[in-house]
């Protein structure tokens, strides 16, 4: 077998096995893309459930603080109400006239003190709900961001694996022709020397 054959059935196992092992490395190199895409998405997911179920915890406690805060306020507001009656009745004034517009006018004003509890309350509880919401909206629009980067790596992934077969390929069937040119070469014979038993040293 001459040199250019071997050389010739060498590059087309070096062709073959190197194709081989660089589509292999690029189907890992996609496969870890791909579960580092889900890792990311599904983090992303579950962090954002997190934080929005931290923040309607939070918009729940304000609401509860706010009830027993109102509801300390009212018990208050009806001594601060019975100390001043008791007043005015040990003065011998009746609830009637300007005290009972005093005692009206107290009485209103102390409940719009129990409003603006509450009112507080409701507007810190509604923010920390909307911030719930958003929370879950910015991770779903980022996990299909990913899964859209992902499908498009996967894809490019695929195409870069054909374009490394098509490679591979065209480099097999190079060394091909060379090993078929190597074979349909006439070989040389080699010439046989004259007999010349008498002039074996050059004599």
């Amino acid at each position: 077998m001459s040199f250019g054959t071997i050389a010739a059935a060498v590059s087309i196992a070096s062709a073959v096995g190197g194709t081989y092992m660089s589509i292999q490395g690029q189907r890992a190199a996609s496969d870890a893309a791909q579960q580092q895409a889900k890792f990311q998405a599904d983090l992303s997911k579950q962090t954002a459930e997190w934080n929005a179920d931290q923040a309607r915890k939070q918009a729940k406690f304000e609401e509860d603080t706010a009830m027993e805060n109102m509801r300390r306020k009212r018990e208050n507001n009806r001594r601060a109400i019975a100390r001043q009656r008791a007043t005015g009745a040990r003065a011998g004034l009746k609830e009637t006239g300007a005290v009972a517009d005093v005692l009206l006018d107290k009485s209103e004003r102390l409940q719009s003190d129990i409003d603006d509890i509450w009112n507080a309350a409701t507007v810190r509880s509604d923010q920390l709900r909307g911030q719930a919401q958003m929370s879950l909206w910015e991770s779903d629009m980022q996990r299909k961001q990913i899964a859209y980067g992902a499908k498009a790596q996967k894809q490019a992934s695929k195409y870069s694996i054909y374009g490394t077969a098509l490679g591979g390929l065209a480099k097999v069937a190079s060394a091909g022709m060379d090993l078929k040119k190597s074979l349909n070469t006439p070989k040389t014979p080699l010439k046989a020397l004259p007999y010349n038993p008498n002039n074996i040293y050059g004599q």
